[in-house]
């Protein structure tokens, strides 16, 4: 959970199992634009400062630092302004949030029908992540590791009194749309020794991000194979380019496959699994899309694999 400019929740709930979910908390530096998510901070930075003097600050406790909805487009039917990510150029992040909820969904809204169409089917409102932030995505990731994440911005928004009370996002539904799945080799009992792994595996960018509204994507793989179909990386992982490979792509159902190279598709299929012969230097990710009627939706989009 990152709120605005507060930590306040490490005092007031602190950090631990619920059953068995872990919770954790951290914060989201939010001045009017260049908002940053960050988890693992012990202090979170004034909003005054400059943003790479908080990203650098936040990188100095060890926390994961994530630049918010890059690309957000605003409400203009609410008057809202847009909340991009404008201060460039900045480094030393963790990575990027590729695909925000409410970013995607409010940007789509339009005229005063299509915004009340939108407010009762949500998730089909959803277009993806912006094509700016995933062409951001694929070139800053040709220098280094930049992890790509998935988020809400839940804010549960109230309008009207009840029985009328129209519900913006209540947070049964958003927790059942974008979600995070998180790669780890193990998963302890104690909420210290959980978090420390569940964190590293982040930085290390071994997860996807997929929106449950359009199906469980839980058992999604894509891996690089040597010519024995052994597997030699996943997510996240950087190794040279050189000899050729397979990077093999399962999906847990029927969709689009995509897999792209450096911003550009470079194989397609429709089914569940794609395998794809590879050997020149590049970032490579891949993105699903399921069929709804005559309508491809957005589902998921993996981390890369890079060859360097």
């Amino acid at each position: 959970m990152t709120d605005h400019d507060t930590l306040q929740p490490l005092q007031d709930v602190g950090e631990g199992f619920h059953g068995r979910t872990l919770l954790l908390i951290g914060c989201e530096v939010s001045p009017p634009t260049n908002h940053l998510l960050a988890v693992g901070a012990q202090t979170c930075p004034s909003r005054e400062q400059q943003p790479q003097d908080y990203i650098d600050d936040l990188r100095a406790q060890g926390a994961l630092t994530f630049l918010a909805h890059p690309h957000d487009r605003g409400v203009p039917l609410a008057k809202l302004p847009s909340y991009r990510w404008d201060a460039w150029p900045v480094g030393r992040y963790t990575g990027i949030e590729i695909w925000n909820h409410l970013s995607d969904w409010s940007g789509n809204l339009g005229r005063l029908p299509r915004a009340v169409r939108g407010a009762a089917k949500p998730h089909t409102f959803l277009t993806g992540p912006a094509p700016e932030t995933l062409a951001l995505w694929d070139a800053v990731g040709q220098a280094r590791r930049v992890v790509g994440i998935g988020g809400l911005d839940v804010h549960d928004v109230k309008i009207g009194r009840s029985p009328l009370q129209l519900r913006i996002f209540p947070y049964p539904y958003a927790f059942r749309t974008i979600l995070c799945h998180v790669l780890v080799p193990a998963w302890p009992e104690t909420p210290e020794e959980a978090k420390a792994i569940l964190l590293s595996s982040i930085a290390a960018g071994r997860l996807f991000f997929a929106n449950h509204a359009m199906g469980d994507a839980r058992t999604l793989s894509f891996r690089a194979l040597n010519g024995s179909g052994a597997e030699i990386a996943a997510m996240g992982d950087e190794f040279a380019a050189g000899k050729k490979l397979h990077l093999a792509l399962t999906s847990p159902k029927l969709a689009d496959l995509r897999l792209v190279r450096d911003g550009q598709e470079i194989a397609r299929t429709f089914g569940r699994d794609l395998s794809h012969e590879v050997q020149a230097p590049g970032v490579y990710r891949a993105e699903l899309r399921v069929r709804r009627g005559r309508r491809l939706y957005p589902w998921v989009f993996t981390n890369p694999i890079y060859l360097r």
